[in-house]
């Protein structure tokens, strides 16, 4: 009989022991249902970021679209006034060296021709002229000039 009570004992010490586990291991899956209700919405709340980064990408991405076309619209209307320029400023250079040909051709008719010399005596000399500077003269069109014929005519006068 004594060994049956010993054996009671033993039972009943492990039951009171299996019980205090089972109120501990129920506290900690309580603690953990609760951190996993947290965790539903975490994940809720970062789906619904993550689909507002994607609606937020689609709108840069299309955004960028725009802004390079008319950033190519705005590249080939430079290469136009770039060209025109070009045109502009080749006319410009063959004006003036026209310009410069008329002006040396006029200074070397006024300059008297070596005259047979004659005995006389001699004039003093005038003092040298300061040189004359002829500014082409550009016909201004009726309707106000365009902002690149503003900026070449700046340019050339600057010139």
């Amino acid at each position: 009989m004594m060994l049956s009570l010993f054996g009671d004992i033993v039972v009943a010490a492990l039951l009171v022991t299996t019980i205090a586990y089972a109120a501990v291991l129920n506290r900690r899956l309580g603690v953990l249902r609760n951190d996993r209700d947290k965790f539903q919405e975490l994940i809720q709340s970062l789906t619904v970021a993550a689909q507002r980064a994607e609606a937020g990408i689609a709108g840069l991405k299309l955004a960028a679209e725009d802004v390079g076309r008319r950033l190519e619209k705005k590249i080939e209307e430079g290469q136009g006034l770039r060209d025109d320029l070009s045109y502009m400023l080749e006319r410009g250079g063959g004006v003036a060296d026209r310009l410069e040909g008329t002006i040396r051709a006029r200074r070397e008719a006024a300059t008297p021709e070596a005259a047979p010399e004659r005995k006389r005596e001699p004039k003093a000399e005038p003092p040298p002229r300061a040189p004359v500077r002829v500014e082409p003269k550009i016909a201004v069109e009726a309707a106000t000039p365009s902002r690149a014929e503003r900026e070449l005519l700046r340019a050339l006068g600057g010139r």
